[in-house]
């Protein structure tokens, strides 16, 4: 008769040796205990390099929103060296701040991607194809981040957001592997296990269990005292209460469009929809007028191109759209020449920015010339938009202009309005208040020479013989050296 018989049809495998199950049951008891061991050291690893630094005076930060990323991640932790006066901001470098755009205590952490003329910072997020709208002061800066230490957070991220699941899940496992880690087996640490296991399975001795040559059982360390192994997990809770503790919280929060579009929840109310809606369409400068102070207008359009301030201008005047926050200038007699270069005078072209008024005089809100000052001493000047003195947007009313278009309704009734103004090389020229065309039509010819775009005042008004300054609210300007769409413009209206 045959090893093997035929039971209904099948073969009837032999049993597993006792010897194999045991070894089985060892490898799995071993591997568990290690892989809980090593978890732990990690855990514990992670703590104490993000916790660490704070005993050198140094400070680790939680951070909790993700425009950062892939740098940075939600639930990392930032690990900074404190700031000192004497200190040098390196532009490319990740800082902690004092978010400049809020009077509430609020730490940030972002890229320093500029020094800007005035002497602050231009800051951004990795994830952002903006750049931060408010300026930073030198003075808001906290820390120079040094090192990152990831994942180390995320337990307090999810206990500040009430994200009650993961968090109990985290706990539940951490504790879980703590306790495990802490196991004995048959009263011999790990490590004396696996090399009798080991060592048997080369050896072909007896298992483990069984006796040894002597006739008894191998002597292995007495089992150590079991209260430490009931204490231990606690350790997976003093984790999360020691970095939660030690550890500040900073925000990496959207200030723009993000390409990440997996965090789009996170940007709250820093995203600038209209600020995106008008980058997607590549300007040639794009400047809020968000300066509260100095004399030079950042250019937001990636292009730096920057502005600057002349002549009788308040800064930080509320701006004119909700959604988008930030502050306007209030012109009385001033200007912002846009570029701190002539340029050729382009051929297609387009301008918009926001306007508010209730002046009752004829007013120059931005055009194209070939000088800087005030007073006209150049030779040409065109591609002027302008108000009538009863409020009427004009296009074409600059010299040898003998085809202006006017718009049939007035706009000086003191509300905010979007204004566009688009041309094509055949100067065919459509005029947008508020997203709709309201008069298209051939404009006046335009010369070619190179130049300067200018907002708020002209000097071709000593020529013409009209106010060259606009008096009211100016914000959001933006120049394009091509013709926008009509699409374009309703979605950027749409997206105030």
């Amino acid at each position: 008769m045959t090893a093997t018989s035929v039971l209904d049809g099948d073969l009837q495998r032999p049993a597993a040796s006792p010897r194999h199950a045991s070894e089985v049951r060892d490898w799995t008891r071993l591997a568990g205990v290690l892989l809980a061991r090593i978890y732990r050291t990690f855990v514990l690893g992670l703590v104490v390099i993000a916790v660490a630094p704070v005993v050198l005076g140094w400070g680790s930060y939680v951070v909790r929103s993700g425009s950062m990323e892939p740098s940075i991640r939600v639930g990392d932790v930032v690990v900074a060296k404190p700031w000192a006066d004497d200190h040098r901001v390196r532009v490319g470098r990740v800082f902690v701040y004092d978010d400049p755009a809020t009077t509430r205590p609020h730490l940030m952490v972002h890229r320093v991607v500029e020094l800007r003329d005035d002497g602050d910072y231009t800051t951004a997020g990795d994830a952002n194809e903006l750049t931060d709208v408010t300026p930073l002061p030198r003075s808001d800066i906290r820390a120079t981040a040094v090192l990152l230490v990831p994942h180390a957070g995320l337990p307090v991220t999810w206990l500040q957001a009430g994200r009650w699941l993961p968090l109990a899940a985290w706990l539940l496992v951490t504790v879980a592997a703590f306790a495990l880690a802490t196991r004995r087996l048959d009263g011999e640490p790990p490590r004396w296990r696996l090399l009798r296991i080991l060592r048997d399975r080369f050896t072909s001795r007896p298992p483990p269990d069984g006796p040894s040559s002597s006739g008894g059982t191998e002597p292995g360390p007495p089992p150590r005292d079991g209260v430490r192994r009931s204490r231990t997990p606690l350790l997976a809770v003093a984790s999360l209460v020691v970095v939660g503790t030690l550890a500040s919280t900073a925000s990496a929060g959207f200030t723009g469009h993000t390409r990440n579009s997996g965090s789009d929840w996170t940007a709250g109310s820093w995203t600038q929809p209209y600020v995106t809606a008008v980058l997607a369409d590549r300007p040639y400068g794009f400047w809020l007028l968000d300066e509260t102070s100095g004399q030079y207008a950042s250019d937001r359009s990636g292009n730096d191109r920057t502005g600057q301030y002349y002549g009788n201008l308040a800064l930080g005047t509320p701006g004119g759209l909700p959604r988008n926050p930030g502050t306007a200038i209030d012109n009385a007699g001033g200007r912002a020449v846009l570029g701190t270069q002539a340029v050729a005078a382009p051929s297609a072209y387009s301008i918009e920015l926001w306007f508010r008024t209730t002046a009752r005089t004829q007013a120059y809100l931005a055009g194209f010339e070939d000088d800087r000052d005030d007073n006209w001493r150049g030779a040409a000047a065109d591609r002027i938009v302008s108000m009538t003195p009863s409020g009427h947007i004009t296009f074409g009313t600059w010299k040898n202009g003998d085809l202006p278009l006017t718009t049939a309704a007035p706009y000086n009734d003191g509300a905010w309005h979007h204004l566009v103004v688009t041309s094509t090389p055949s100067r065919f020229s459509t005029v947008y208040v508020d997203g709709v065309r309201v008069v298209s039509g051939t404009s006046s010819y335009v010369e070619s020479y190179p130049g300067y775009w200018r907002v708020g005042q002209g000097s071709t008004g000593n020529q013409n013989g009209f106010t060259a300054s606009f008096t009211g609210d100016l914000d959001n300007v933006a120049i394009y050296h091509s013709t926008l769409p009509a699409t374009r413009v309703a979605a950027h209206w749409a997206a105030r």
